[in-house]
């Protein structure tokens, strides 16, 4: 029995070697690596960070008030039109308050 399955083995490495051979032997077409990007939209965005509370002083009395705290976000979106690829880059632009105050929190 084990002769027999050897054999089978044997057979099947043959007959599947030489295919494997030519697959691998076929050459890669590369395309240029060089991507011409072109700025293709830009969006600014606000989102909620949350909120903290800060106190203030108004006719000699401590008082205390919620501010809301939000980010600006710029995103620039890129277009190839060599690769018909896109991408995208997002950066922070600045923290916005709701409420004016002193930046001692």
């Amino acid at each position: 029995m084990k002769p027999l399955i050897l054999t089978i083995l044997f057979c099947v490495m043959i007959f599947l070697t030489p295919g494997l051979a030519k697959a691998e032997a076929e050459p890669i077409e590369e395309e240029p690596k060089q991507h011409n990007w072109e700025v293709y939209s830009t969006h600014y965005e606000t989102v909620e960070a949350g909120t903290h509370t800060f106190t203030y002083w108004k006719n000699f009395i401590e008082k205390r008030r919620t501010c809301q705290i939000s980010h600006k976000v710029k995103t620039v979106v890129y277009y190839c039109s060599r690769h018909d690829h896109t991408d995208s880059k997002i950066t922070f632009e600045e923290t916005l308050h709701s409420e004016k105050h002193s930046d001692h929190y």
